[in-house]
């Protein structure tokens, strides 16, 4: 192997007694490590590298600044049809003297299945035992040596191969073809598909093109056996290729553009300052046209064959921009995001790492793409660089993407352009004072007026429902009358947050989750939104035996049947995790809102995202005060850009837009702010707010998780540890150790403590006493069971 070992290959290594998984090599060195004995590689998986050294470098950065292992980042990056492992299994031992007098029933069933099967899975032998636990059994019967175990390496990604058909050698030219012909006079189904095979690979240009078997048979209307015969006489034959598994562009993307006055201003300004500056922010109110300076910016890179990658935060962001960006480039546009499988992800890395063809270049994916083998890139695109889904919160590593993309930005010499009309603090705080470059723009493309915000009393909702005020409802039926589009932004997915007995006060709560679940009435079932147990609803209330049970709130899903109550001619649909849950289903409700099919959008977070529709006249925020009292520091941020982002989605083509914000609270200076579209003044008062408190972008936060199915441990754990911190920080940039509003997640316990970073301590020091405190801490046998995640730059 060592003439073809390289930094960056795949290789496979035996970890433990029998197990073997995929490792990367990393660097080649003649220095035998101390303490243990090394093993040897067992296989090379391929002769040329999967991962570039600079991706290894941002891999090293990543791990060193989230503190976690680069064994996570491997697993988080790398798909897993790239990574193999090996599967066990079991067999009966030729060897075994078949003594049973020692064994119970349940190891006798498993030797019997043993026999009659030769080999089983470790997931067929718990189905048969019908126990989760199968290992004691099986750890009995190979002491016994009545069992062997077995290690089989699989292959999880296998290319896919296509069945095409051409004309053999025999009848490729035009005599052959004439005498093939000639021979199928009397088969004149044979003669018909033969006909169609030419028509088929003619049909674009005077050279021939391949055709597919399936293809043939479907235009021509014919059997596989028809197809059979003509391969018989020798006239046809079959062959095989690999193809691609990701879809085609429907159009080739040769639609142009202009920018206006304001957006070529913008364009300008950037190009000056990405040559001064690493990062440049581009504010621009909603609808202003920032996609169409970036889509400019893509032009000119790609013509350079240079890489982009374009990142979003959002899958349902993503559908719509796929559709828009293939306008202009076609299949030069390569997507990439946690809804493909695995095989499709194998394909796009493959393609990005090649870097040979055209649509490896632009890459249009969700956070994950950072992990992507770039070998040339020319600059990344974060668009909406506000959202919070650009930070990963389980597992590790708990990157953000927008900071993770600039690091990697940096490594290629590239430069970044950030995007939002709503940006984070931190960002506008690096760019007012010049770490960042800063362009603006303060018009909407077309010349298009921001909408009119109206704050509605959502105390005198008189609606049926009680959910919306007479305003919004008269609202909603002129909007429809005029045959327009409307968008309701409701964020709790859901029919019903609490189901509570009116005679006792008694809530049903997950039993493995301190959260009282939601009911969702598709479902007919109770759903913990934490760790995806569902209940049964319960026919009188078990505290009291009361029948008065009563749904309490509303979600998305009761808002859709409210509404159909309200108006049962229109046609109203959901987009929420709930209502999306399958591959495509993104794209079919937002491609139906597109055309029409769809006249009332209810959504959560999804509807606020950069999506471009131009008939949505008409934005309803259901319940503000939910965004303005959650219990975070950045609860006042987050609920600005959320309505000030979903007020953006209306009115951005023919008129001006209509919003309208129900809350109890109508005069909160947030809800004003949004109104009068004050960006600067919320980011003013936060900032001295935060300034004040000490927290980001003055801080920097890192956050301790302790975890354990105990509380007594958890707890004393938590505060141990803390005391070990006093010589590193002083006791105000300490707080906890203090339960979440959710403290049991899944039976487990979880305790915070979050730590505040101030500018004076080094930060990577401070990371390194950390980690030798973690390693000190925990190898007392006392705490050993607690697990500490640690989170560092938690949103």
């Amino acid at each position: 192997m060592e003439p073809h070992v390289r930094v960056g290959v795949l290789v496979v290594v035996p970890f433990g007694k029998r197990k073997l998984l995929t490792g990367v090599i990393l660097s080649i060195h003649e220095i035998p490590p101390a303490g243990y004995q090394a093993r040897y590689i067992d296989t090379l998986l391929d002769s040329d590298p999967v991962i570039h050294e600079v991706q290894l470098a941002f891999w090293k950065w990543m791990a060193g600044y989230y503190m976690c292992f680069m064994g996570e980042i491997l697993l988080a990056a790398l798909p897993a049809g790239l990574r193999l492992s090996s599967e066990t299994s079991y067999q009966l031992n030729p060897a075994f003297d078949g003594d049973l007098t020692s064994f119970t029933e349940r190891e006798k069933l498993l030797l019997e299945a043993l026999a009659a099967r030769e080999v089983m899975s470790p997931d067929e032998i718990s189905e048969l035992l019908q126990v989760k636990a199968y290992q004691p059994a099986i750890k009995k019967l190979l002491a016994a040596g009545a069992v062997l175990v077995m290690e089989d390496l699989k292959e999880k990604y296998k290319p896919r191969y296509d069945t095409f058909i051409r004309l053999t050698p025999a009848c490729a030219d035009e005599d052959g073809l004439q005498a093939a012909f000639k021979l199928l006079d009397r088969a004149p189904k044979q003669q018909e598909v033969l006909m169609m095979y030419v028509q088929l690979s003619l049909r674009y240009t005077s050279e021939p093109e391949e055709v597919k078997k399936t293809m043939l048979q479907k235009f021509a209307g014919c059997t596989a056996g028809v197809v059979a015969e003509l391969i018989r006489k020798s006239v046809l034959e079959l062959y095989e290729r690999e193809t691609s598994r990701l879809p085609n562009a429907p159009e080739d993307g040769k639609v142009d553009f202009n920018l206006s006055e304001a957006q070529q201003k913008a364009y300008e300004e950037i190009l000056i300052s990405i040559k001064t500056k690493p990062v440049t922010l581009l504010y621009g109110v909603t609808s202003s046209g920032k996609t169409e300076i970036f889509v400019k910016f893509v032009k000119e890179l790609l013509a350079q064959g240079k890489q982009i990658l374009y990142i979003l935060p959002e899958i349902a962001l993503t559908t719509q921009m796929i559709v828009r960006l293939q306008r202009y480039f076609g299949n030069q546009v390569l997507v990439y995001h946690s809804r493909f499988n695995q095989n499709e992800r194998v394909e796009v890395w493959n393609m990005v790492l090649r870097n040979e063809s055209s649509r490896g270049k632009l890459i249009l994916g969700a956070r994950s793409a950072v992990f992507l083998p770039f070998s040339d890139l020319g600059m990344v695109i974060i668009d909406e660089e506000h959202e919070v889904s650009f930070k990963q919160h389980e597992p590790a590593p708990r990157y953000h993407a927008r900071d993770a993309a600039i690091v990697l930005a940096s490594l290629h010499n590239a430069p970044v352009v950030l995007g939002s009309a709503t940006p984070a603090f931190e960002t506008m705080h690096n760019a007012l004072r010049g770490k960042y470059g800063y362009v603006q723009i303060y018009e909407r493309f077309g010349g298009m007026d921001l909408p009119v915000v109206k704050p509605l009393l959502l105390s005198k909702a008189t609606a049926p429902s009680g959910y919306f005020t007479e305003t919004l409802v008269s609202a909603i039926r002129e909007t429809l009358a005029r045959k327009e589009q409307v968008i309701l932004f409701q964020n709790r997915r859901g029919y019903a947050p609490i189901l509570v007995c009116t005679s006792c006060g008694w809530t049903p709560e997950c039993t493995r989750c301190d959260v009282s679940a939601t009911f969702h009435k598709s479902l007919e079932r109770l759903v913990c939104h934490y760790c995806g147990n569902r209940y049964t609803i319960p026919p009188e209330c078990p505290a009291c035996g009361s029948h008065k049970l009563k749904l309490a709130g509303f979600g998305t899903e009761r808002i859709e049947e409210e509404l159909e109550i309200i108006f049962p001619d229109a046609k109203i649909a959901r987009l929420d995790l709930d209502s999306a849950r399958s591959k495509h289903a993104y794209q079919q409700i937002l491609g139906d809102f597109q055309d029409g099919s769809i006249d009332v959008l209810i959504g959560t977070q999804m509807v606020t995202k950069g999506l471009d529709f131009g008939r949505v006249n008409l934005v309803g925020v259901l319940n503000a005060d939910l965004l303005l009292k959650f219990p975070d520091f950045r609860s006042v941020e987050r609920a600005y850009q959320l309505m000030t982002q979903v007020a953006g989605r209306a009115g951005r083509r023919q008129k001006r837009g209509e919003v309208y914000i129900q809350s109890q609270n109508p005069g909160h200076w947030v809800i004003s702010a949004v109104m009068g579209g004050r960006y600067t003044e919320v980011y003013e008062h936060e900032m001295e707010e935060r300034q004040k408190f000490k927290y980001p972008p003055f801080t920097r936060l890192i956050l301790l998780i302790f975890r354990h199915q105990k509380m007594e441990l958890t707890d004393f754990c938590a505060a141990e540890y803390v005391k070990g911190l006093d010589h590193l920080l002083p006791k105000h940039c300490i707080l906890g150790p203090e339960y979440p509003q959710v403290a049991r997640v899944k039976n487990r316990y979880n305790k915070h403590v979050l730590l505040k970073i101030e500018p004076d301590v080094h930060l990577g020091k401070f990371k390194e006493q950390l980690t030798q405190i973690n390693h000190r801490f925990f190898a007392q046998k006392q705490f050993s069971p607690v697990r500490l995640l640690i989170n560092i730059d938690p949103q």
